[in-house]
């Protein structure tokens, strides 16, 4: 091996390192006519918690003027409290079915625009849970057409082929820091109490 090579190689080795380093990340391919939670597949949660996650549509390659699905979950993970449509684009009355919330299902959400489509990317509605699981405990949020089928069209009913993304919900801990905050700051409380206490004696 050449000796000027031999004394730069720690150099090219640190320039490798910082040339990864700093290298843009290139993003994540997005699918055609994707459904997701803009939140991320996996969203951590701490019990006794709310959660509210938003779907929307992404790269759509014909705009939707209807929408139909389903959402699923561990009714013992996650307590349903309402869902709010996107408004805009849906501008037509929505119809959510939630007679399966407490056994952890949206039964199906049907959404209408009353003039032209929602583009490729669009809201969807937005989900609001309360976080009753303990530490450990986890749940998929399952999107799937609804149970009629109607699923997503663009105008004039033309069924468009979705892929929808889950997401999975885990309970944490709270972290330790927040234990320590939240006990220092009741020891600051105390003492003060002390001292209004020794004050006014």
């Amino acid at each position: 091996m050449n000796i000027t090579f031999k004394k730069n190689l720690p150099v090219i080795g640190a320039l490798t390192l910082f040339c990864l380093a700093v290298a843009p990340a290139h993003a994540a391919v997005i699918p055609p006519n994707t459904v997701s939670f803009i939140q991320s597949s996996l969203i951590n949660v701490n019990q006794g918690n709310s959660l509210t996650v938003d779907l929307v549509g992404t790269n759509f390659t014909a705009g939707p003027d209807g929408a139909a699905f389903s959402l699923a979950w561990d009714p013992l993970v996650l307590s349903y409290v309402n869902t709010t449509v996107a408004s805009p684009p849906w501008d037509n009355t929505p119809f959510v079915n939630d007679d399966s919330k407490a056994l952890g299902m949206v039964d199906y959400v049907f959404l209408t625009k009353s003039v032209g489509d929602a583009g490729a990317n669009f809201a969807i509605a937005s989900f609001t849970f309360n976080v009753l699981g303990t530490p450990g405990s986890a749940t998929t949020l399952t999107l799937s057409d609804d149970p009629f089928d109607v699923g997503i069209v663009a105008p004039g009913a033309v069924p468009i082929n979705v892929n929808y993304v889950n997401s999975l919900v885990q309970v944490v801990p709270v972290p330790a820091a927040a234990w320590l905050f939240g006990t220092g700051l009741a020891g600051l409380l105390g003492m003060k109490r002390m001292r209004r206490a020794g004050v006014n004696t």
